[in-house]
């Protein structure tokens, strides 16, 4: 893990300095490092303020994992068929969104910029992966695992918050695991990596004062 944050690193901060330092000479490195943690505090400030998104999202799926798995084991047609709580969970985000847009204007820093680019890549990931199940003989949650814990884990160093990262190793561990099961067991092993790697450390985030 210490070599994947230092890659994190090596690409996010390390250009993020320099560019610092370019852009204005004035800047002792203390300085440039002391501006380059109040970005970061600002951007987990602002995480904790939208919680709601990561938090929902993770019950999301895993209900939809569960219930995939209870599907499966009462032999309903169309297991797959709970994956459409999706929809009207994007319209509530969507409504959520508008409403907390037009209560409140806040600035966005570079990092969660960073940060929010890398959850939607992952998100466009999670959907156009199942598109392609037959080339990968339809082992889709253990690939959308995997490709989640590189995502957690850079949201962790983004953040600088060790559960995340921590979050990240068991999105990792799980999707290997899944490796070795059958498909309906990887939705409850799916279920149970969203809630020791991404519910928790969510949970955990938020109760942290600012």
């Amino acid at each position: 893990m210490k070599f994947l944050v230092y890659i994190i690193n090596y690409f996010i901060f390390v250009p993020l300095l320099a560019s610092m330092q370019t852009q204005n000479e004035k800047l002792s490195p203390q300085q440039s490092l002391d501006l380059i943690q109040a970005m970061i505090n600002e951007a987990k400030g602002n995480v904790r303020d939208n919680s709601f998104y990561y938090l929902f999202w993770g019950w999301v799926l895993i209900v939809a994992h569960i219930g995939s798995f209870t599907l499966i084991k009462i032999q309903f047609d169309y297991p797959f068929a709970v994956w459409l709580i999706v929809i009207p969970a994007w319209i509530i985000s969507f409504v959520y969104g508008s409403r907390q847009r037009n209560k409140q204007k806040r600035t966005t820093t570079h990092l969660e910029r960073v940060n929010i680019t890398l959850w939607v890549s992952f998100g466009v990931l999670a959907v156009v992966i199942p598109f392609f199940g037959s080339f990968i003989n339809y082992q889709i949650n253990p690939i959308i695992l995997l490709v989640g814990s590189m995502a957690t884990l850079a949201s962790g160093v983004i953040l600088k918050f060790k559960p995340l990262m921590i979050g990240g190793v068991i999105f990792f561990v799980f999707g290997l695991s899944c490796f070795f099961v059958s498909n309906e067991y990887q939705s409850l092993l799916s279920a149970l990596a969203i809630t020791l790697g991404y519910l928790v450390p969510g949970y955990l985030l938020k109760s942290q004062k600012r």
